[in-house]
Protein backbone atom coordinates (compact mmCIF):
# COMPACT_ATOMS: atom_id res chain seq x y z
CA UNK A 1 0.00 0.00 0.00
CA UNK A 2 1.53 3.32 -1.04
CA UNK A 3 1.30 6.55 0.89
CA UNK A 4 -1.56 8.11 -1.09
CA UNK A 5 -3.80 5.13 -0.48
CA UNK A 6 -3.08 5.26 3.23
CA UNK A 7 -4.05 8.94 3.39
CA UNK A 8 -7.37 8.31 1.62
CA UNK A 9 -8.13 5.48 4.05
CA UNK A 10 -7.46 7.72 7.01
CA UNK A 11 -9.73 10.45 5.65
CA UNK A 12 -12.61 7.99 5.07
CA UNK A 13 -12.20 6.49 8.53
CA UNK A 14 -12.21 9.97 10.07
CA UNK A 15 -15.45 10.94 8.35
CA UNK A 16 -17.09 7.68 9.42
CA UNK A 17 -16.02 8.19 12.98
CA UNK A 18 -17.36 11.73 12.89
CA UNK A 19 -20.78 10.59 11.66
CA UNK A 20 -21.01 7.91 14.32
CA UNK A 21 -20.52 10.57 16.99
CA UNK A 22 -23.70 12.54 15.81
CA UNK A 23 -26.87 12.02 17.85
CA UNK A 24 -30.22 10.81 16.31
CA UNK A 25 -31.94 14.25 16.21
CA UNK A 26 -28.91 15.70 14.51
CA UNK A 27 -29.11 13.01 11.78
CA UNK A 28 -32.78 13.83 11.11
CA UNK A 29 -32.05 17.55 10.99
CA UNK A 30 -29.29 16.96 8.53
CA UNK A 31 -31.61 14.93 6.29
CA UNK A 32 -34.22 17.67 6.34
CA UNK A 33 -31.75 20.38 5.47
CA UNK A 34 -30.31 18.37 2.60
CA UNK A 35 -31.46 20.00 -0.74
CA UNK A 36 -31.30 16.67 -2.53
CA UNK A 37 -34.04 15.27 -0.27
CA UNK A 38 -36.31 18.25 -1.09
CA UNK A 39 -35.96 17.64 -4.82
CA UNK A 40 -36.74 13.94 -4.46
CA UNK A 41 -39.90 14.72 -2.40
CA UNK A 42 -41.17 17.23 -4.97
CA UNK A 43 -40.72 14.76 -7.81
CA UNK A 44 -42.63 12.10 -5.89
CA UNK A 45 -45.48 14.56 -5.17
CA UNK A 46 -45.77 15.53 -8.83
CA UNK A 47 -45.89 11.86 -9.82
CA UNK A 48 -48.71 11.21 -7.34
CA UNK A 49 -50.74 14.21 -8.60
CA UNK A 50 -50.22 13.09 -12.20
CA UNK A 51 -51.42 9.58 -11.41
CA UNK A 52 -54.55 10.95 -9.71
CA UNK A 53 -55.30 13.17 -12.71
CA UNK A 54 -54.92 10.26 -15.13
CA UNK A 55 -57.29 8.17 -12.98
CA UNK A 56 -59.96 10.91 -12.87
CA UNK A 57 -59.66 11.54 -16.62
CA UNK A 58 -60.04 7.85 -17.45
CA UNK A 59 -63.05 7.55 -15.12
CA UNK A 60 -64.80 10.57 -16.68
CA UNK A 61 -64.02 9.29 -20.17
CA UNK A 62 -65.56 5.94 -19.32
CA UNK A 63 -68.69 7.66 -17.98
CA UNK A 64 -68.97 9.72 -21.18
CA UNK A 65 -68.60 6.55 -23.23
CA UNK A 66 -71.34 4.86 -21.16
CA UNK A 67 -73.64 7.87 -21.62
CA UNK A 68 -72.97 7.90 -25.35
CA UNK A 69 -73.61 4.17 -25.55
CA UNK A 70 -76.94 4.53 -23.73
CA UNK A 71 -77.94 7.45 -25.96
CA UNK A 72 -77.04 5.46 -29.07
CA UNK A 73 -79.09 2.54 -27.79
CA UNK A 74 -82.16 4.79 -27.42
CA UNK A 75 -82.06 6.51 -30.80
CA UNK A 76 -85.31 4.70 -31.66
CA UNK A 77 -87.11 6.41 -28.76
CA UNK A 78 -88.34 3.08 -27.35
CA UNK A 79 -88.67 2.94 -23.55
CA UNK A 80 -89.35 -0.09 -21.37
CA UNK A 81 -91.76 0.58 -18.50
CA UNK A 82 -92.83 -2.45 -16.53
CA UNK A 83 -96.38 -3.21 -15.44
CA UNK A 84 -95.40 -2.87 -11.78
CA UNK A 85 -94.17 0.66 -12.48
CA UNK A 86 -97.36 1.49 -14.40
CA UNK A 87 -99.53 0.34 -11.51
CA UNK A 88 -97.39 2.25 -9.03
CA UNK A 89 -97.94 5.62 -10.74
CA UNK A 90 -101.53 4.76 -11.83
CA UNK A 91 -100.74 5.37 -15.47
CA UNK A 92 -103.53 6.56 -17.74
CA UNK A 93 -103.79 6.43 -21.55
CA UNK A 94 -105.91 8.35 -24.03
CA UNK A 95 -106.84 7.40 -27.59
CA UNK A 96 -105.94 9.84 -30.35
CA UNK A 97 -109.10 10.79 -32.23
CA UNK A 98 -109.16 12.53 -35.59
CA UNK A 99 -111.53 15.49 -35.55
CA UNK A 100 -112.36 18.44 -37.75
CA UNK A 101 -112.25 21.53 -35.56
CA UNK A 102 -112.36 25.27 -36.10
CA UNK A 103 -109.12 27.18 -36.21
CA UNK A 104 -108.65 29.31 -33.12
CA UNK A 105 -108.01 33.04 -33.05
CA UNK A 106 -106.32 33.94 -29.76
CA UNK A 107 -105.81 37.23 -27.98
CA UNK A 108 -105.06 38.67 -24.56
CA UNK A 109 -107.74 40.98 -23.19
CA UNK A 110 -108.96 42.32 -19.87
CA UNK A 111 -112.12 42.35 -17.82
CA UNK A 112 -113.90 45.72 -17.81
CA UNK A 113 -117.21 46.90 -16.36
CA UNK A 114 -120.28 46.48 -18.52
CA UNK A 115 -122.08 49.55 -19.80
CA UNK A 116 -124.16 51.31 -17.13
CA UNK A 117 -122.82 49.03 -14.41
CA UNK A 118 -120.25 51.31 -12.78
CA UNK A 119 -120.88 54.76 -11.34
CA UNK A 120 -119.09 57.45 -9.33
CA UNK A 121 -121.71 58.68 -6.87
CA UNK A 122 -121.35 62.40 -6.16
CA UNK A 123 -123.42 65.33 -4.97
CA UNK A 124 -124.16 68.49 -6.96
CA UNK A 125 -123.89 70.73 -3.87
CA UNK A 126 -121.10 71.66 -1.47
CA UNK A 127 -121.15 70.75 2.19
CA UNK A 128 -119.71 68.58 4.94
CA UNK A 129 -120.30 64.86 5.15
CA UNK A 130 -122.28 64.25 8.33
CA UNK A 131 -121.62 61.68 11.02
CA UNK A 132 -123.69 59.03 9.25
CA UNK A 133 -121.64 55.96 8.36
CA UNK A 134 -120.34 55.78 4.79
CA UNK A 135 -120.39 52.36 3.08
CA UNK A 136 -117.13 50.40 3.14
CA UNK A 137 -115.23 48.77 0.28
CA UNK A 138 -116.79 45.45 -0.63
CA UNK A 139 -120.17 46.29 0.89
CA UNK A 140 -123.25 45.62 -1.21
CA UNK A 141 -125.69 48.53 -1.54
CA UNK A 142 -129.21 48.36 -2.90
CA UNK A 143 -130.66 50.67 -5.51
CA UNK A 144 -131.87 53.80 -3.72
CA UNK A 145 -129.95 53.05 -0.50
CA UNK A 146 -128.54 56.12 1.25
CA UNK A 147 -124.86 56.57 0.51
CA UNK A 148 -124.06 59.84 2.26
CA UNK A 149 -125.64 62.85 3.94
CA UNK A 150 -124.23 66.28 3.09
CA UNK A 151 -124.96 68.83 5.81
CA UNK A 152 -125.11 72.45 4.76
CA UNK A 153 -127.17 75.60 5.12
CA UNK A 154 -127.88 76.24 1.48
CA UNK A 155 -128.04 79.68 -0.06
CA UNK A 156 -130.83 80.70 -2.38
CA UNK A 157 -128.61 79.95 -5.36
CA UNK A 158 -127.83 76.48 -4.06
CA UNK A 159 -131.48 75.82 -3.34
CA UNK A 160 -132.26 76.70 -6.94
CA UNK A 161 -129.50 74.36 -8.06
CA UNK A 162 -130.92 71.60 -5.89
CA UNK A 163 -134.40 72.06 -7.30
CA UNK A 164 -132.95 72.00 -10.80
CA UNK A 165 -131.08 68.81 -9.97
CA UNK A 166 -134.21 67.21 -8.58
CA UNK A 167 -136.12 68.24 -11.68
CA UNK A 168 -133.42 66.72 -13.88
CA UNK A 169 -133.51 63.49 -11.90
CA UNK A 170 -137.29 63.27 -12.20
CA UNK A 171 -137.09 64.01 -15.92
CA UNK A 172 -134.46 61.31 -16.35
CA UNK A 173 -136.63 58.86 -14.47
CA UNK A 174 -139.58 59.73 -16.71
CA UNK A 175 -137.44 59.20 -19.80
CA UNK A 176 -136.25 55.87 -18.46
CA UNK A 177 -139.83 54.82 -17.73
CA UNK A 178 -140.83 55.78 -21.28
CA UNK A 179 -137.98 53.71 -22.69
CA UNK A 180 -139.01 50.77 -20.50
CA UNK A 181 -142.59 50.94 -21.77
CA UNK A 182 -141.43 51.12 -25.36
CA UNK A 183 -139.24 48.10 -24.78
CA UNK A 184 -142.13 46.20 -23.24
CA UNK A 185 -144.24 46.97 -26.32
CA UNK A 186 -141.43 45.73 -28.54
CA UNK A 187 -141.19 42.56 -26.47
CA UNK A 188 -144.93 41.99 -26.85
CA UNK A 189 -144.60 42.31 -30.63
CA UNK A 190 -141.63 39.95 -30.54
CA UNK A 191 -143.68 37.37 -28.64
CA UNK A 192 -146.43 37.63 -31.25
CA UNK A 193 -143.93 37.12 -34.07
CA UNK A 194 -142.39 34.17 -32.26
CA UNK A 195 -145.81 32.58 -31.80
CA UNK A 196 -146.58 33.13 -35.51
CA UNK A 197 -143.24 31.52 -36.39
CA UNK A 198 -144.01 28.46 -34.28
CA UNK A 199 -147.45 28.15 -35.92
CA UNK A 200 -145.91 28.33 -39.38
CA UNK A 201 -143.34 25.71 -38.39
CA UNK A 202 -146.07 23.30 -37.30
CA UNK A 203 -148.09 24.03 -40.46
CA UNK A 204 -145.04 23.45 -42.65
CA UNK A 205 -144.35 20.17 -40.86
CA UNK A 206 -147.94 19.05 -41.55
CA UNK A 207 -147.77 20.09 -45.18
CA UNK A 208 -144.50 18.23 -45.60
CA UNK A 209 -146.00 15.08 -44.16
CA UNK A 210 -149.05 15.38 -46.46
CA UNK A 211 -146.80 15.89 -49.48
CA UNK A 212 -144.74 12.87 -48.47
CA UNK A 213 -147.82 10.65 -48.27
CA UNK A 214 -149.01 11.93 -51.67
CA UNK A 215 -145.59 11.25 -53.15
CA UNK A 216 -145.55 7.69 -51.82
CA UNK A 217 -149.00 7.03 -53.27
CA UNK A 218 -148.03 8.55 -56.64
CA UNK A 219 -144.90 6.39 -56.77
CA UNK A 220 -146.83 3.22 -56.03
CA UNK A 221 -149.48 4.13 -58.64
CA UNK A 222 -146.80 4.88 -61.25
CA UNK A 223 -145.10 1.54 -60.53
CA UNK A 224 -148.45 -0.27 -60.80
CA UNK A 225 -149.27 1.39 -64.12
CA UNK A 226 -145.84 0.49 -65.42
CA UNK A 227 -146.46 -3.16 -64.63
CA UNK A 228 -149.94 -3.03 -66.22
CA UNK A 229 -148.56 -1.29 -69.29
CA UNK A 230 -145.82 -3.89 -69.61
CA UNK A 231 -148.52 -6.57 -69.40
CA UNK A 232 -150.62 -4.66 -71.98
CA UNK A 233 -153.37 -4.18 -69.38
CA UNK A 234 -153.11 -0.36 -69.38
CA UNK A 235 -152.70 2.23 -72.07
CA UNK A 236 -149.72 4.51 -72.56
CA UNK A 237 -151.89 7.49 -71.71
CA UNK A 238 -152.72 6.01 -68.32
CA UNK A 239 -149.02 5.35 -67.71
CA UNK A 240 -148.06 8.92 -68.63
CA UNK A 241 -150.79 10.31 -66.37
CA UNK A 242 -149.47 8.25 -63.42
CA UNK A 243 -145.91 9.35 -64.11
CA UNK A 244 -146.98 13.02 -64.34
CA UNK A 245 -148.77 12.70 -61.01
CA UNK A 246 -145.62 11.23 -59.45
CA UNK A 247 -143.48 14.11 -60.78
CA UNK A 248 -145.98 16.70 -59.54
CA UNK A 249 -146.05 15.03 -56.12
CA UNK A 250 -142.23 15.06 -56.04
CA UNK A 251 -142.13 18.80 -56.84
CA UNK A 252 -144.73 19.52 -54.15
CA UNK A 253 -142.82 17.45 -51.60
CA UNK A 254 -139.50 19.19 -52.37
CA UNK A 255 -141.13 22.61 -52.00
CA UNK A 256 -142.70 21.61 -48.68
CA UNK A 257 -139.35 20.35 -47.37
CA UNK A 258 -137.58 23.57 -48.38
CA UNK A 259 -140.23 25.68 -46.66
CA UNK A 260 -140.11 23.53 -43.52
CA UNK A 261 -136.30 23.69 -43.36
CA UNK A 262 -136.30 27.44 -43.93
CA UNK A 263 -138.74 27.95 -41.08
CA UNK A 264 -136.84 25.60 -38.77
CA UNK A 265 -133.61 27.50 -39.40
CA UNK A 266 -135.24 30.75 -38.27
CA UNK A 267 -134.61 31.16 -34.55
CA UNK A 268 -137.09 32.98 -32.33
CA UNK A 269 -136.12 36.55 -31.53
CA UNK A 270 -135.12 36.98 -27.90
CA UNK A 271 -136.98 39.73 -26.08
CA UNK A 272 -134.87 42.66 -24.89
CA UNK A 273 -134.13 42.72 -21.20
CA UNK A 274 -135.78 45.59 -19.41
CA UNK A 275 -133.27 47.14 -17.04
CA UNK A 276 -134.59 48.45 -13.79
CA UNK A 277 -131.43 50.46 -13.15
CA UNK A 278 -130.77 54.09 -13.83
CA UNK A 279 -127.55 56.02 -13.86
CA UNK A 280 -128.60 59.11 -11.93
CA UNK A 281 -127.86 59.63 -8.27
CA UNK A 282 -131.04 60.43 -6.42
CA UNK A 283 -130.48 63.75 -4.64
CA UNK A 284 -133.20 64.73 -2.22
CA UNK A 285 -133.43 68.00 -0.32
CA UNK A 286 -133.87 67.61 3.44
CA UNK A 287 -133.68 70.18 6.22
CA UNK A 288 -130.08 71.46 6.49
CA UNK A 289 -128.66 68.79 4.19
CA UNK A 290 -128.91 66.47 1.21
CA UNK A 291 -129.20 62.71 0.97
CA UNK A 292 -127.21 60.98 -1.77
CA UNK A 293 -128.55 57.54 -2.77
CA UNK A 294 -127.15 54.66 -4.81
CA UNK A 295 -128.20 54.82 -8.49
CA UNK A 296 -128.31 50.99 -8.74
CA UNK A 297 -127.47 47.90 -6.76
CA UNK A 298 -123.86 46.82 -6.63
CA UNK A 299 -120.67 46.55 -4.61
CA UNK A 300 -118.64 49.51 -3.36
CA UNK A 301 -115.23 49.37 -5.04
CA UNK A 302 -113.86 52.76 -3.91
CA UNK A 303 -114.49 55.20 -1.04
CA UNK A 304 -112.97 58.58 -1.84
CA UNK A 305 -114.20 60.65 1.12
CA UNK A 306 -114.40 60.45 4.93
CA UNK A 307 -116.89 61.57 7.55
CA UNK A 308 -116.51 65.29 8.32
CA UNK A 309 -114.73 66.05 5.05
CA UNK A 310 -115.70 69.09 2.99
CA UNK A 311 -117.05 68.17 -0.45
CA UNK A 312 -117.62 70.34 -3.47
CA UNK A 313 -120.20 69.88 -6.25
CA UNK A 314 -119.17 66.99 -8.48
CA UNK A 315 -116.76 65.39 -5.95
CA UNK A 316 -116.98 61.61 -6.13
CA UNK A 317 -117.88 60.12 -2.76
CA UNK A 318 -117.93 56.40 -3.58
CA UNK A 319 -117.67 54.16 -6.64
CA UNK A 320 -120.25 51.41 -7.14
CA UNK A 321 -119.81 48.50 -9.55
CA UNK A 322 -122.37 45.90 -10.51
CA UNK A 323 -120.39 42.76 -11.38
CA UNK A 324 -123.31 40.44 -12.21
CA UNK A 325 -122.36 40.93 -15.86
CA UNK A 326 -118.92 42.05 -17.01
CA UNK A 327 -117.38 42.72 -20.38
CA UNK A 328 -114.11 41.49 -21.80
CA UNK A 329 -112.24 43.58 -24.34
CA UNK A 330 -109.69 41.79 -26.52
CA UNK A 331 -107.73 43.18 -29.50
CA UNK A 332 -108.03 41.10 -32.69
CA UNK A 333 -105.56 41.78 -35.46
CA UNK A 334 -106.92 43.14 -38.71
CA UNK A 335 -105.80 40.09 -40.68
CA UNK A 336 -107.88 37.78 -38.43
CA UNK A 337 -111.14 39.72 -38.46
CA UNK A 338 -112.41 38.23 -41.71
CA UNK A 339 -111.81 34.69 -40.42
CA UNK A 340 -114.21 35.12 -37.51
CA UNK A 341 -117.26 35.29 -39.74
CA UNK A 342 -120.46 35.14 -37.70
CA UNK A 343 -118.86 33.67 -34.57
CA UNK A 344 -120.83 34.85 -31.55
CA UNK A 345 -119.17 32.99 -28.69
CA UNK A 346 -115.80 33.42 -27.03
CA UNK A 347 -113.94 31.30 -24.49
CA UNK A 348 -111.27 32.56 -22.13
CA UNK A 349 -109.27 31.74 -19.00
CA UNK A 350 -107.81 33.93 -16.26
CA UNK A 351 -104.70 33.36 -14.17
CA UNK A 352 -106.70 33.23 -10.93
CA UNK A 353 -108.64 30.16 -12.16
CA UNK A 354 -106.34 28.42 -14.68
CA UNK A 355 -108.45 25.24 -14.80
CA UNK A 356 -111.80 27.00 -15.35
CA UNK A 357 -113.10 28.18 -18.70
CA UNK A 358 -115.45 31.13 -19.03
CA UNK A 359 -117.73 31.71 -22.01
CA UNK A 360 -119.17 34.96 -23.27
CA UNK A 361 -121.39 36.33 -26.02
CA UNK A 362 -119.78 38.63 -28.55
CA UNK A 363 -121.38 42.08 -28.57
CA UNK A 364 -119.20 43.96 -31.04
CA UNK A 365 -116.32 43.12 -33.39
CA UNK A 366 -114.96 46.65 -33.27
CA UNK A 367 -115.74 49.49 -35.63
CA UNK A 368 -112.26 51.01 -35.85
CA UNK A 369 -108.71 49.73 -36.28
CA UNK A 370 -105.97 51.11 -34.06
CA UNK A 371 -103.36 52.71 -36.31
CA UNK A 372 -100.43 51.52 -34.19
CA UNK A 373 -101.46 47.96 -33.29
CA UNK A 374 -103.58 47.32 -36.42
CA UNK A 375 -106.17 45.61 -34.25
CA UNK A 376 -109.84 46.09 -33.41
CA UNK A 377 -111.33 45.67 -29.94
CA UNK A 378 -113.76 42.75 -29.77
CA UNK A 379 -116.16 43.10 -26.83
CA UNK A 380 -118.20 40.26 -25.34
CA UNK A 381 -120.41 39.96 -22.28
CA UNK A 382 -119.92 37.34 -19.56
CA UNK A 383 -122.35 36.34 -16.83
CA UNK A 384 -120.56 36.74 -13.49
CA UNK A 385 -123.14 35.88 -10.85
CA UNK A 386 -120.52 34.33 -8.56
CA UNK A 387 -118.23 37.38 -8.86
CA UNK A 388 -115.30 35.15 -9.80
CA UNK A 389 -114.17 37.72 -12.37
CA UNK A 390 -112.72 40.97 -11.11
CA UNK A 391 -112.32 44.17 -13.05
CA UNK A 392 -108.88 44.48 -14.60
CA UNK A 393 -108.18 40.73 -14.78
CA UNK A 394 -106.16 39.53 -17.76
CA UNK A 395 -108.12 37.18 -20.01
CA UNK A 396 -106.59 34.72 -22.49
CA UNK A 397 -109.29 34.69 -25.18
CA UNK A 398 -110.08 32.12 -27.88
CA UNK A 399 -112.60 32.61 -30.70
CA UNK A 400 -113.64 30.03 -33.28
CA UNK A 401 -112.80 30.96 -36.86
CA UNK A 402 -114.73 29.82 -39.93
CA UNK A 403 -111.69 27.93 -41.21
CA UNK A 404 -111.42 24.30 -40.11
CA UNK A 405 -108.49 21.93 -39.71
CA UNK A 406 -108.36 18.14 -39.33
CA UNK A 407 -106.06 16.97 -36.56
CA UNK A 408 -105.53 14.40 -33.83
CA UNK A 409 -107.00 15.52 -30.49
CA UNK A 410 -105.26 14.46 -27.28
CA UNK A 411 -105.28 15.76 -23.68
CA UNK A 412 -102.84 18.61 -23.05
CA UNK A 413 -101.31 16.77 -20.09
CA UNK A 414 -99.89 14.16 -22.49
CA UNK A 415 -97.48 16.72 -24.04
CA UNK A 416 -94.03 17.29 -22.55
CA UNK A 417 -91.55 19.98 -23.54
CA UNK A 418 -87.82 19.29 -23.78
CA UNK A 419 -85.19 21.47 -25.45
CA UNK A 420 -87.86 23.41 -27.32
CA UNK A 421 -89.51 20.24 -28.66
CA UNK A 422 -93.00 18.90 -27.97
CA UNK A 423 -92.87 15.22 -27.00
CA UNK A 424 -95.44 12.51 -26.34
CA UNK A 425 -95.15 8.82 -25.48
CA UNK A 426 -97.18 6.29 -27.48
CA UNK A 427 -98.04 2.78 -26.30
CA UNK A 428 -96.33 0.17 -28.51
CA UNK A 429 -96.96 -2.93 -26.41
CA UNK A 430 -97.88 -3.73 -22.83
CA UNK A 431 -94.53 -2.59 -21.37
CA UNK A 432 -92.98 -0.65 -24.25
CA UNK A 433 -93.55 2.97 -25.23
CA UNK A 434 -92.23 5.12 -28.06
CA UNK A 435 -91.19 8.75 -27.81
CA UNK A 436 -92.59 10.96 -30.59
CA UNK A 437 -91.86 14.56 -31.49
CA UNK A 438 -95.13 16.22 -32.54
CA UNK A 439 -96.29 19.47 -34.06
CA UNK A 440 -99.11 21.06 -32.08
CA UNK A 441 -101.97 23.22 -33.26
CA UNK A 442 -104.57 25.17 -31.31
CA UNK A 443 -105.86 24.31 -27.85
CA UNK A 444 -109.50 23.37 -27.25
CA UNK A 445 -110.25 23.39 -23.53
CA UNK A 446 -108.29 20.54 -21.91
CA UNK A 447 -107.30 19.11 -25.33
CA UNK A 448 -104.81 20.15 -27.98
CA UNK A 449 -104.62 19.47 -31.72
CA UNK A 450 -101.67 17.42 -33.04
CA UNK A 451 -100.90 18.31 -36.64
CA UNK A 452 -98.13 15.75 -37.23
CA UNK A 453 -96.34 12.92 -35.46
CA UNK A 454 -99.37 10.87 -34.42
CA UNK A 455 -101.70 8.41 -36.14
CA UNK A 456 -105.43 7.88 -35.54
CA UNK A 457 -106.24 5.27 -32.92
CA UNK A 458 -102.85 5.31 -31.21
CA UNK A 459 -102.86 5.58 -27.42
CA UNK A 460 -100.79 8.25 -25.72
CA UNK A 461 -99.72 8.42 -22.09
CA UNK A 462 -101.44 11.17 -20.11
CA UNK A 463 -100.86 10.49 -16.43
CA UNK A 464 -97.31 9.13 -16.11
CA UNK A 465 -95.68 10.69 -19.19
CA UNK A 466 -93.14 12.53 -17.03
CA UNK A 467 -92.13 9.29 -15.25
CA UNK A 468 -91.54 7.59 -18.60
CA UNK A 469 -89.39 10.54 -19.62
CA UNK A 470 -87.28 10.04 -16.48
CA UNK A 471 -87.06 6.32 -17.24
CA UNK A 472 -85.71 7.12 -20.72
CA UNK A 473 -83.14 9.61 -19.42
CA UNK A 474 -81.97 7.48 -16.47
CA UNK A 475 -82.71 3.82 -17.28
CA UNK A 476 -80.18 2.60 -14.71
CA UNK A 477 -82.07 4.30 -11.87
CA UNK A 478 -85.34 2.59 -12.68
CA UNK A 479 -84.40 -0.99 -11.91
CA UNK A 480 -86.39 -1.17 -8.70
CA UNK A 481 -89.00 -3.44 -10.34
CA UNK A 482 -88.28 -6.35 -12.63
CA UNK A 483 -89.55 -9.79 -13.59
CA UNK A 484 -86.37 -11.53 -12.43
CA UNK A 485 -86.66 -14.18 -9.71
Amino acid sequence: MNMSEEKEKEIIEGETAGNENLTEPENERAARTNPRNWVIGGVIGLLIIGLIGIYVWRRSSSQVEVTKTEAEKNETGRVKFLMEQQWLIRMKLAKAEQQTVSRQVTSTGRVVPAANSQALVSTPVAGILSDRQLPTIGQYVRAGQTIAFVRQTPTSTEQAQTRAAQTQVELSKAQLETQRRQMEMQNSQIEIENARLETEKRTAAGETETARVRLEQARREADRMQRLYDGKAASQKQLQAAQSEREAAQVAFDAAVRRRDALNSANPVKPSRVSAENNFANVQSVPNGFTVSAPFGGYVTKVNKSIGEQVSPGDAIVEISNLDTVWVEAPIFERDLNTLGTSRTATFRVSAFPEQEFKGTVLDFGSTIDEQTRAANVVFAVENAGRALRLGMQANVRLDAEQTVTAMMIPKEAVLEAEGKKLIYVLVSGEEFERREVTLGDEYGDKVAVLSGLNPGERVVTQGAYQIRLQELRPADAGAHSHET
